[in-house]
């Protein structure tokens, strides 16, 4: 286990918006403080939340404020989009989503972005440049509260362009949610050239957000869905059934695994209940 961060490699970052983190999101950001990262957790209430040691917790505000950008009011999804874009033009932090654990070191590097399956661009881990033209381009783009994505389909488009002045960004978000992730960037990195550095599923999204029961399953411990090319492992949170975040993964899941290996107690959580044999 690290006894601290190291330096040489690059710090991860994540916005955290609301109550409590789950134990899933404590194991997540674990893993990259076990792995020997620097793990700072950006947040927008009044208070930091609760966060594993080792984690840093700073005012969101000190990257970017939603609330003196017109957006006060828009979704954590939304805020997180935009928020990870200034937070990569402002730093040399990687962003990670807080259901993302890390199997190996991630390595400094201009890009890291992936596939998921079945083949389009997901951005729960994220780096670019500072000079990269996709970077600067989207946030030349939500900038613009009068904006309408051109990745939407027509009649979206026209819906949007239908609301008030100033609406229309947070109109194209309940029209299409994922309107300003992963569709805005596949479409400008596709559109900048910048598409290559996506790397394959195996290296960040080696299962499908579908089939998260495979991370809890003692029958699955074999791990063949993890390659020496996997550095980390999106868990899709919002897929995972209620009674997994509720109850001890099997002892010989990948979760389990993973928990005994960066020494994350899960001995809060409810047993699972196998009944008689």
């Amino acid at each position: 286990m690290s006894s601290g961060p190291d330096t040489l490699l690059p710090a991860v970052a994540s916005l955290w918006i609301g109550g409590s983190l789950n134990w899933l999101h404590e194991l997540s950001l674990a893993s990259f403080v076990w792995h020997g990262h620097r793990v700072v957790v950006f947040y927008t209430g009044p208070e930091a939340p609760a966060v594993p040691e080792g984690v840093e917790t700073i005012p969101a505000a000190e990257v970017w404020d939603p609330a003196e950008n017109g957006l006060a009011d828009g979704t954590p999804a939304m805020l997180s989009d935009i928020f990870r874009l200034h937070l990569l033009k402002q730093t040399d932090m990687i962003w990670i989503d807080t259901d993302m654990v890390a199997v190996r070191p991630l390595p400094v590097a201009d890009y890291h972005v992936g596939f998921e399956p079945p083949g389009s661009v997901n951005g729960a881990v994220l780096r670019l440049p500072q000079d990269s033209k996709t970077l600067n381009q989207l946030l030349d783009w939500f900038a613009d509260p009068e904006w309408v994505p051109p990745w939407l389909g027509k009649p979206q488009q026209a819906e949007v362009a239908a609301v008030p002045p100033g609406r229309r960004l947070l109109k194209s978000i309940q029209v299409n949610r994922p309107s300003l992730g992963p569709r805005a960037l596949q479409y400008t990195l596709r559109k900048s050239g910048e598409l290559h550095h996506a790397v394959e599923p195996d290296v960040f999204y080696p299962i499908r957000g579908v089939m998260t029961d495979v991370f809890f399953s003692g029958y699955c411990g074999d791990d063949t869905w993890l390659t020496d090319d996997t550095l980390a492992v999106h868990l899709y949170a919002s897929l995972v059934r209620p009674y997994h975040k509720n109850h001890r993964p099997e002892d010989n899941s990948f979760i389990a695994r993973t928990a005994r290996k960066i020494g994350f107690d899960l001995s809060g959580l409810k047993q699972q209940n196998r009944g008689n044999r």
